[in-house]
């Protein structure tokens, strides 16, 4: 017990400094016993004041307020719960109340202010507010990394500081500078929600492993973040420079990076994003989203993936531009028909789709097939629906597409598959890359778009066929020469040694020609196409 008090004590000390201010406040209640009037707001503040010095003073309520509440080493902040500053001013009013005259209060209130200045301690100065201090013991690294902020902001003269670092420095960096802001707080590491979804973007980068830099200097143009702050690594810094960071400071352990003009830095540039299956099953699912806020969805999985998707397009803004329906699967088109009966807050503005063979058509040329998503989709009554055709081109929000593949009479004449087969094929492109989207087109097309597009089906990325299985031939991959391919695929499919499937074999295929690979097992997977 008498450790605990001394610790009490020792605080009390720290936190009272000179002590003129309490003595002032204790000056105002001796005032306050002897003064007669107002007995019941007299009584208030004694009372107040020493049930607060039982509670914070006495060894047995200190030692389990310490251990059980806010913890030893801020146990000092209790002291805050003395109410000084109420007692001083109220003792200051009860007594120019009680003088006679005007010239009697002046006089009275001037005395007063000027104790209270000479007792107390300016924090309005420069020394307070451009010299930061570092009182709490924070660590090292905080203040090094909030220094180096600081200093190239005032050499360049920025006034916006917004910084993205280790989520172990969260709380120190807001501490120490408060100047400097941060695109989300400790809380989210509680699991609370985040105001913006760009926030929640970057936490969800700088938690995970494998940080996709791209991706991270994306989102943090969408908030506005103009430093970052990341543990030295080579291979870093060079992801880091090429997305248009430079360096500004370092330490030991840390380098400090700028980029300017972060929102000027995407403009016409999309950020496309592979969703994987929260149920662990293949099924294609994305998203395309510029600067502006514009928003494009592909396919959507499953009828059970519905509340997945349209949260997800609640979290961009609920508005989409294109809707990009590749096929009557219920694997890609049972969340959009599931979605579409009860759209509640969301907004469509088009829906893309194929032109395909009717239901019963279907299962004539495939009796292995299924068509009652496509049932369910027939009945709906779309007025924003555009059926599309090989060789269409069309825009969306600067963005060009190129149909490449589409139901029609070619298509049922090279295959029965004509679900799969009559998939939208279709490639995106943006200032200078694009992707091709294969959708579930496979074998039996293979040769005949390889014909006739030829050269023209170079992409920079490709979303492989058929989820990467069974889809088309390596003659036509090799055409392609992506250097990043999407496979649609979970883990299950993606590893597997059967033989029944060909994922592997084109993972292979793909990785050997340089490609990077993406599958369900990174998800979400994200490239801006510039």
């Amino acid at each position: 017990m008498r450790e605990t008090f001394h610790v009490v004590m020792s605080m009390y000390d720290s936190y009272n400094g000179t002590g003129m201010q309490f003595a002032l406040c204790f000056a105002c209640l001796i005032y306050l016993i002897i003064y007669k009037k107002e007995k019941e707001k007299r009584f208030l503040f004694l009372g107040y004041t020493l049930l607060f010095f039982i509670i914070c003073f006495f060894p047995v309520t200190a030692k389990i307020i310490m251990r059980v509440c806010i913890g030893e080493e801020v146990y000092w902040r209790m002291f805050w719960l003395l109410p000084s500053t109420v007692i001083i001013a109220y003792t200051a009013v009860v007594i120019l109340m009680q003088l006679e005259g005007k010239i009697k209060r002046h006089l009275m209130l001037t005395i007063m202010l000027l104790v209270i200045v000479m007792t107390g301690t300016n924090v309005y100065n420069s020394t307070v507010f451009e010299h930061k201090q570092n009182h709490y013991n924070l660590p090292q690294a905080t203040v090094n990394i909030c220094d180096m902020v600081e200093q190239d902001a005032k050499a360049n003269g920025i006034t916006h500081k917004k910084l993205i670092t280790v989520n172990e420095l969260l709380s120190s960096i807001r501490q120490y500078d408060a100047d400097i802001l941060q695109p989300y707080g400790y809380d989210v590491l509680r699991g609370d929600k985040t105001e913006t979804e760009a926030a929640f973007q970057i936490y969800r980068i700088m938690s995970g492993g494998e940080k996709n830099w791209e991706a991270l200097s994306w989102y943090a143009a969408l908030d506005d973040c103009n430093y970052l702050a990341y543990p030295a690594a080579e291979g870093v810094i060079e992801e880091l420079l090429d997305s248009g960071f430079e360096i500004v400071g370092a330490n030991e352990e840390y380098h400090i990076y700028r980029r300017d003009n972060v929102k000027d830095r995407y403009e016409g540039e999309w950020l496309i994003t592979q969703y994987g299956s929260p149920e662990g099953q293949q099924l294609m699912f994305y998203t395309m989203q510029d600067s502006k806020g514009h928003l494009i969805v592909v396919d959507g999985g499953w009828t059970s993936d519905a509340e997945y998707v349209k949260a997800t397009i609640k979290g961009l803004g609920k508005h989409v531009d294109a809707w990009i329906l590749t096929h009557p699967h219920q694997d890609h088109l049972g969340a959009f028909t599931e979605i579409y009966k009860d759209l509640g807050k969301i907004k469509i503005d088009k829906v893309y789709a194929v032109d395909m063979a009717e239901p019963k058509d279907c299962l004539n040329s495939a009796p292995w097939d299924e068509t009652a998503v496509y049932e369910e989709f027939k009945k709906l009554d779309i007025p924003q629906l555009t059926y599309v055709h090989a060789g269409d081109t069309f825009e969306v929000e600067g963005l060009a597409f190129e149909v490449l593949n589409a139901y029609d009479g070619y298509v049922k004449d090279l295959s029965k598959d004509l679900l799969n087969d009559g998939s939208m094929m279709f490639r995106v492109t943006a200032k200078e890359e694009s992707m091709l989207f294969c959708a579930d087109v496979g074998q039996n097309m293979s040769d005949y778009l390889l014909k006739t597009y030829g050269d023209a089906l170079k992409s920079d990325y490709i979303q492989m066929g058929h989820h990467g299985n069974g889809g088309l031939k390596s003659d036509f991959y090799e055409m392609v020469e992506a250097k990043g391919a999407f496979f649609d695929a979970p883990d299950w499919l993606m590893n597997d040694t059967s033989g029944r499937y060909s994922t592997m074999k084109n993972t292979y295929l793909m990785a050997s020609a340089g490609a990077k690979i993406y599958s369900f097992s990174t998800t979400p997977n994200q490239i801006v196409l510039k």
